[in-house]
């Protein structure tokens, strides 16, 4: 079961964090975002950046290629980047919002999507709750 805490959802490297989760999580952001996200424009990016942990990179990959079929713009950072400056780029940009690929402070086993909306901080709970959804 996928469930997000704090403005994301984290779970262990290839039990239940896996490319398949990530296209399903994925999906439901750019749902999100469509549907319901009242500030969101087809002109504006999303920004997808990610840490140093394993896979990383290739989940961010596989984010960016979700929300492309989506018809989202998409801006795909090319080296490790943290959130507060994926947060940054929202908001100095207007983007439409960010992902990140972190498990913030949880152990080595563990990676996580995080979701910030254009105004740059973490999802809301009835954000979070919509994208559960």
């Amino acid at each position: 079961m996928i469930k997000f805490g704090t403005s994301g959802w984290r779970g262990i490297i290839a039990d239940d964090f896996t490319f398949d989760n990530v296209k399903i999580v994925t999906q439901a952001i750019a749902n999100y975002l469509i549907n319901d996200d009242k500030e969101y424009k087809k002109d504006k990016a999303v920004i997808i950046g990610y840490d140093t942990r394993f896979l990383s990179d290739k989940y961010a990959q596989i984010s960016a290629e979700v929300l492309a079929g989506n018809k989202i713009k998409v801006l795909l950072c090319k080296r490790n980047t943290p959130t507060p400056v994926i947060a940054y780029d929202i908001v100095a940009n207007k983007l439409a919002g960010g992902i990140n690929f972190t498990a913030s402070h949880n152990p080595p086993e563990y990676n996580g999507i995080k979701f910030s909306p254009s105004w740059g901080g973490p999802a809301l709970p009835e954000t979070t709750k919509k994208i559960e959804k």
